[in-house]
């Protein structure tokens, strides 16, 4: 898309963008939102929000379906809680501090993982996880 770069209209532009965003949040089944969130933020190199989106292009919906019912339903909801979290920052945040945010990110993962029975239910699907985020989750920023 392109823009008229006077302030007033970059500022429109901006938050038509951001709107645009905040509706791909309400949607799971792709990681629309979560790369609208890295390019918005672009933690630098391997930072966190391309790590964010790695991990999300890891688990697709053909994925998730090879889990165990309750895998599946544990995976949704983890997904679910993530991006809340982010579309909350997203919502109120202009910009972030990567470090920063990269701990409250881990915070927040551990939250939806727990809140997720993750523990209970890794077992059954063990392969799963290691076979499609075990490069992902071992580079983690």
């Amino acid at each position: 898309m392109d823009y008229d770069s006077t302030p007033g209209v970059l500022q429109q532009y901006t938050r038509v963008l951001i709107k645009e965003c905040l509706q791909k949040s309400e949607k799971i089944e792709n990681c629309d939102f979560i790369q609208c969130f890295h390019d918005r933020y672009k933690c630098s190199g391997d930072g966190i929000t391309e790590w964010a989106v790695d991990l999300c292009k890891a688990f697709p919906v053909n994925v998730i379906q090879q889990f165990t019912q309750q895998g599946q339903k544990m995976m949704i909801n983890i997904q679910n809680c993530t991006q809340r979290f982010l579309a909350q920052t997203y919502r109120v945040r202009n910009k972030i501090n990567c470090e920063q945010f990269e701990r409250k990110y881990f915070d927040n993962m551990a939250v939806c993982y727990n809140q997720s029975e993750f523990c209970q239910v890794f077992k059954e699907n063990r392969q799963f996880f290691m076979k499609y985020s075990g490069a992902t989750i071992m580079r983690q920023p």
